[in-house]
């Protein structure tokens, strides 16, 4: 699994599935302009897993972060992108849900679900 491919297959099928959010996904944070609904994609953790013979891959935690104005949106595209990558075949690894977590910004009168992966 190679560093970039597999940011983009995941982008890629997000908005496959989830159409509302083709061309809104972004790396990390968003712009307080930005329209909803939307969504962000980060990597927190990515650790080397290695062996005698250097590294042979990574251990990948990322989260996906959908905002919508509204709670029952945000629930949705919550819904949505957890369909679309629970089980996701990259390469000779899966892609399996971890936990989310909800939150609320009054000053943007933004929902959020924030949906965090790993690749094993």
């Amino acid at each position: 699994i190679t560093m970039t491919d597999y940011r983009i297959q995941l982008i890629k099928t997000v908005e496959d599935a989830v159409p509302e959010l083709r061309d809104k996904i972004q790396a990390g944070a968003v712009d307080a302009g930005t329209p909803a609904p939307f969504a962000t994609f980060s990597t927190p953790e990515e650790k080397p897993i290695r062996t005698k013979n250097g590294i042979v891959g990574y251990d990948i935690i990322f989260e996906v972060a959908v905002y919508d104005k509204r709670v029952s949106g945000a629930e949705q595209l919550r819904h949505k992108v957890l369909a679309a990558l629970e089980g996701l075949q990259i390469e000779n690894k899966r892609c399996w849900y971890k936990s989310y977590t909800t939150d609320y910004y009054p000053e943007y009168d933004l929902h959020s679900a924030v949906l965090t992966f790993r690749i094993i």
